[in-house]
């Protein structure tokens, strides 16, 4: 079963990546001004370091990673690269945010690699600390002050979105890895209210939360009607006209949409089941972990790569409010392409780990990607 299920998840993870080049392939004519297969190019070179990445992750026992010292230079790592997004010179302003590091051609945003590093840090550190956790400062203070950090450098950029989801995750990896649900009731509620008393202190935010900005309902809309469009078969391969300048951000956010018009219900369905199979697998993974930490970062790995992936799909079918989300493995962007593809490696890690605990053969791969 355990490698069943890691086979599925690679094979899902990577249809779903060609698919999104393969869209990419005739959006980027449009939406490049440099090259016609700019978005191409660099998303098949982000799909190559990907794999490298996720075979890394692979090939390592995850005990490895989750030693003490390298979990606290992770920590610090991971603050100082958020932090950096602040510098002036260093970070780069999109549309009034700053989230992104500028590295020449290519912009790097920490807090998509922060989400899966948050998972490895608690996972790691409530299996240093053992029964030390049911003490409020080793098991309640400290993983709160660190995560609580985290999420105050991701709210100021401003990310809501990001904030939201490494919240989420950080609370279900807290639990998992042994922390007291009622010590943690408290901190939901306060990062819940400070978030919903952000968002309605402005009145942009607020317009778009609830949808009233005529901006936001032009780009809900405009999905709307590219999902009309498409019907249940699609138009057609490349055929779609709301890309043609009509629906935003149609490469990134919004390629879901795009798949819709071009291929239809068929295919926007085919998708959504190809994410859930991988929450199904990644579950499964989990369960069968051969300790707490690697329960923790399975749920953990799976569930960041899901929960964004609904959120976005709920987003670009408007039931949901519009929020800057990417749609895993099908978005353009390079820190998002990374980011999942290492949690795809931690997975398939704890299934390998898994799989020479019950003394079984090692799991996935196959010639492709050289795992044996």
């Amino acid at each position: 079963m355990i490698r069943f299920c890691a086979r599925t998840i690679f094979a899902l993870a990577f249809g779903l990546t060609l698919l999104g080049i393969l869209t990419l392939s005739y959006v980027g004519k449009i939406e490049a001004a440099d090259h016609p297969y700019h978005y191409v190019i660099m998303q098949s070179a982000f799909f190559g370091v990907g794999l490298c990445v996720m075979t890394l992750f692979y090939r390592l026992d995850y005990h490895l990673y989750l030693n003490k010292t390298l979990l606290w230079c992770l920590a610090i790592g991971m603050a100082l690269a958020l932090l950096l997004v602040l510098v002036p010179g260093i970070g780069k302003t999109i549309a009034g945010s700053r989230r992104w590091i500028g590295l020449g051609p290519i912009n790097v945003q920490p807090a998509e690699f922060v989400k899966l590093g948050a998972i490895i840090f608690i996972s790691g550190y409530f299996g240093h600390i053992g029964p030390l956790a049911q003490r409020y400062k080793y098991g309640f203070f400290i993983p709160l002050g660190v995560v609580g950090l985290l999420l105050g450098l991701v709210v100021i950029q401003p990310d809501f979105g990001s904030t939201i989801i490494l919240g989420g995750l950080s609370g279900l990896t807290l639990l998992t890895s042994g922390a007291r649900f009622r010590r943690l009731i408290g901190p939901f509620l306060i990062v819940l209210l400070a978030v919903g008393a952000l968002l309605f202190a402005n009145d942009n935010r607020r317009a778009r939360l609830i949808n009233e900005q005529e901006g936001e309902n032009y780009q809900a809309k405009q999905s709307e009607i590219a999902f009309q469009n498409g019907g249940v078969w699609g138009v057609g391969l490349g055929r779609g006209i709301q890309k043609e300048h009509y629906l935003p951000e149609c490469h990134t956010d919004f390629i879901f949409a795009v798949i819709a018009e071009d291929l239809g219900l068929v295919a926007t369905a085919s998708v959504a089941t190809a994410y859930f199979l991988i929450l199904l697998c990644g579950c499964t993974i989990a369960l069968r972990a051969p300790d707490r930490q690697g329960m923790a970062l399975a749920i953990g790995a799976v569930t960041l790569i899901c929960a964004q992936a609904f959120a976005n799909i709920a987003v670009v079918t408007h039931l949901f409010p519009t929020k800057g989300l990417a749609l895993p493995f099908l978005s353009y962007g390079g820190s998002s392409l990374l980011s999942s593809y290492a949690a795809i490696g931690v997975l398939l890690g704890v299934a390998r780990t898994t799989s020479a605990a019950e003394n079984l053969p090692p799991p996935p791969g196959g010639r492709l990607i050289s795992l044996t």
